[in-house]
């Protein structure tokens, strides 16, 4: 604030210091202005301040104009800079929603190749049955997840918070989960009372939570060996907290500060899965967080799900 009124409080200070001097003939007793050295200053003033006066106004304007073409050229460079930065963020969503599609598609794809692999060479008649079912059951899925990323686009009004029964969610959860479940080794386990019910969106939660646990399934694929893969639910007061753990292999210390930066990634996946499910529970009401085991502890990784009580 002091700065902006610098200028003005100087312009002011000037103007006194001028009307004082040119005052001095009518301030001052006539011996005093006659003779002494108050009269070289009276006649100093005279002569100096119009030509001083015109050209302190000749050069007010001079600045007055570079200060409006310096301006022009701040708003045209500002406008090419926003021009390029709408273009960056343009191809930066792109990206992201690539990366997604990518993300979310990822698993059943890579089912699809096994399966297909095994039928190829399997004799048996019963065998190949069940393969071929099992493969329409992975196309259903990933048809499913397609018309699941076209309604995520949708906005909030298009689809009205409501109550979810929780139970039903992680239940339908584990058989989108058991195919990379049986692959990897590992055992699910869902732990939710009967009854317990949040308000947000089925579709965003279901998604939210499938990231999370694949992610830890995937862990469970690069290690080599199954583990156990947990989640409960419970309500405390207004809200309901679901806990996704798993025995893992963990997650590096210098990673657990970026864990929910696009592209982060520990491995060669996307980076995008636990972004995603945040961006979809905090788009509920809700929130996910990393629950930090300690420098200490390198196994066992757990996050945290809140979402609003119905």
């Amino acid at each position: 604030m002091l700065r902006r009124l610098l200028p003005l409080l100087t312009i002011v200070l000037g103007f006194l210091i001028g009307l004082l001097l040119a005052s001095l003939n009518h301030l001052l007793p006539l011996a005093r202005i006659e003779h002494g050295p108050t009269s070289w200053v009276i006649v100093f003033v005279d002569w100096v301040a119009p030509p001083l006066a015109g050209t302190l106004l000749a050069g007010a304007l001079l600045y007055a104009q570079r200060a409006r073409h310096l301006h022009a050229a701040e708003r045209a460079a500002a406008e090419v800079l926003a021009e390029r930065l709408a273009g960056t963020e343009r191809r930066q969503a792109l990206w992201v929603v690539a990366a997604s599609v990518a993300h979310d598609l990822k698993n059943p794809l890579h089912n699809l190749q096994l399966l297909l692999e095994e039928l190829g060479e399997e004799s048996s008649p019963a065998r190949r049955a069940e393969l071929l079912f099992r493969l329409r059951e992975n196309l259903r899925r990933a048809t499913e997840r397609l018309g699941d990323l076209s309604r995520a686009g949708q906005k909030p009004l298009d689809r009205p918070a409501s109550a979810i029964d929780l139970v039903d969610t992680l239940d339908r959860l584990r058989e989108r989960l058991q195919p990379a479940a049986l692959a990897s080794g590992t055992s699910v386990e869902i732990v939710c009372p009967r009854g317990l019910e949040i308000r947000g969106d089925a579709l965003a939660l279901r998604s939210a939570v499938e990231n999370v646990a694949a992610n830890a399934l995937e862990a469970f694929q690069r290690r080599g060996e199954g583990g156990r893969l947990r989640l409960t639910a419970a309500r405390k007061q207004e809200v309901v907290e679901l806990l996704v753990e798993d025995d893992g292999p963990g997650i590096d210390e210098p990673l657990r500060a970026r864990l929910f930066t696009p592209f982060a990634s520990g491995h060669a996946g996307t980076g995008l899965g636990l972004a995603i499910a945040r961006a979809l529970a905090r788009a509920g009401g809700g929130e996910l967080v990393y629950v930090d085991p300690g420098p200490l502890s390198t196994e066992r990784t757990t996050f945290r799900f809140t979402f609003p009580a119905a």
